[in-house]
């Protein structure tokens, strides 16, 4: 332990900080828990015969597969559309970045990425971190939650969870070249944050350098969670929180500890790779305790003279959807993933002013994939056999 508690009085900031630090697991949100049981109105989960499954609010055992970002500006769907097309490769839900005008017709994932604009693809200049430690922000961050919760109160029966903050620049060392601590140590004198740390920094007993920084880190991640999920329970008290969304690369296990009293699941972008990493899911899910979300995937594949970018991208659509539906029924063989979305509906530019297209599920126009939408109706019939009735 490098820690001490300095000379302040009881309740002064120094005391508080060091005190949050010493708990073990950090705070505890006093926030009430999510419904749970049949036909509590709201998705929730539960284990059977030792698996973890998601529960309609009918009480009917449920694993989500659908699509990501179908309200992406870029698609131009046609989302009546873009439903039948859906339900005829028989997916059941939709991911994150669901419209509007889909959130009546099936079971979606709540998102945002606005409120902390921290996601690391945006890039070093598109990054702004944030001081967690001042109650204006907090104030914002709490009315934006507030907003978020209410956007989606009219269709709230169809909300499988919320998720947070995509791939955010958490890790000291992260693809964005910048991190939260530098941008809090570097505030003004007299900003909260900037206090805070220089109240940390009596605390911490040690050398300078990773370790010092690391355990800011926690107590930034502290904050915000704080903030946030006590927010999201207040105003959308019955349903499932998954959290930030993390990729391997951002999943930071001081970070996600933190998160922890807050949510009810982890969210995950895996790497999109064709083989299901089982050793990393399992220790993330050790790590958590919860069940996994894989709430952004897709197996990108060669495709005519687009400039599909991605890591070793799949020969074609037909082994593209072979490797899927194999990840697929991974997922479903562990007893902790509740669900997989495929990444994006069809072709649309990358965004952030990245180069090359971010490949869809349907060609353009809905068209069908060859190979990639057969193996998925077999997936689909696959995960219907496999849930429990009841």
């Amino acid at each position: 332990m490098h820690l001490k508690r300095s000379n302040c009085p009881k309740g002064g900031l120094a005391f508080v900080l060091a005190t949050l630090l010493l708990v073990p697991g950090g705070i505890r949100s006093n926030a009430p828990e999510p419904a749970s049981g049949k036909n509590s109105g709201s998705f929730t989960l539960t284990k059977i015969k030792g698996r973890h499954w998601l529960l309609m609010p009918d009480g009917s055992p449920f694993f989500a597969h659908g699509i990501t970002h179908a309200g992406n500006r870029g698609a131009k769907l046609d989302f009546q559309k873009f439903s039948q097309a859906c339900k005829e490769l028989g997916f059941n839900a939709y991911g994150y970045g669901c419209p509007q005008q889909l959130r009546k017709d099936m079971p979606y994932v709540a998102s945002w990425n606005h409120l902390v604009p921290i996601s690391y693809y945006r890039g070093k200049n598109g990054v702004q971190f944030v001081d967690v430690f001042d109650s204006k922000v907090e104030a914002r961050l709490e009315a934006g939650v507030k907003a978020y919760c209410r956007i989606n109160a009219k269709t709230s029966r169809n909300v499988i969870g919320y998720c947070w903050t995509d791939l955010g620049s958490w890790p000291l060392e992260n693809p964005s070249g910048k991190n939260w601590v530098d941008f809090i140590r570097n505030l003004p004198q007299k900003a909260p944050g900037r206090k805070a740390y220089q109240a940390f920094l009596k605390t911490w007993e040690g050398e300078d350098g990773t370790a010092r920084d690391q355990a800011f880190l926690r107590l930034i991640a502290r904050e915000y969670f704080r903030i946030i999920g006590e927010t999201q329970r207040k105003h959308a008290p019955d349903h499932l929180i998954f959290g930030d969304r993390f990729a391997f690369n951002t999943l930071d296990p001081d970070v996600m500890k933190e998160m922890l009293p807050y949510v009810d699941a982890i969210a995950i972008q895996p790497p999109f790779h064709g083989e299901f990493p089982k050793k990393k899911f399992d220790e993330i899910h050790r790590l958590s305790q919860k069940p996994i979300l894989i709430c952004d995937f897709a197996i990108r594949f060669k495709d005519g003279e687009k400039d599909i970018r991605s890591w070793k991208p799949a020969a074609d659509s037909v082994t593209a959807g072979k490797a899927y539906a194999e990840y697929v029924q991974a997922a479903l063989q562990t007893d902790y993933v509740v669900g997989v979305f495929w990444c994006n509906p069809v072709d649309t530019p990358k965004g952030f002013g990245k180069p090359g297209v971010k490949q869809g599920f349907f060609e353009k126009g809905l068209v069908a994939r060859l190979g990639l939408h057969q193996s998925v109706k077999e997936v689909n019939s696959y995960r219907e056999r496999v849930t429990p009735k009841k």
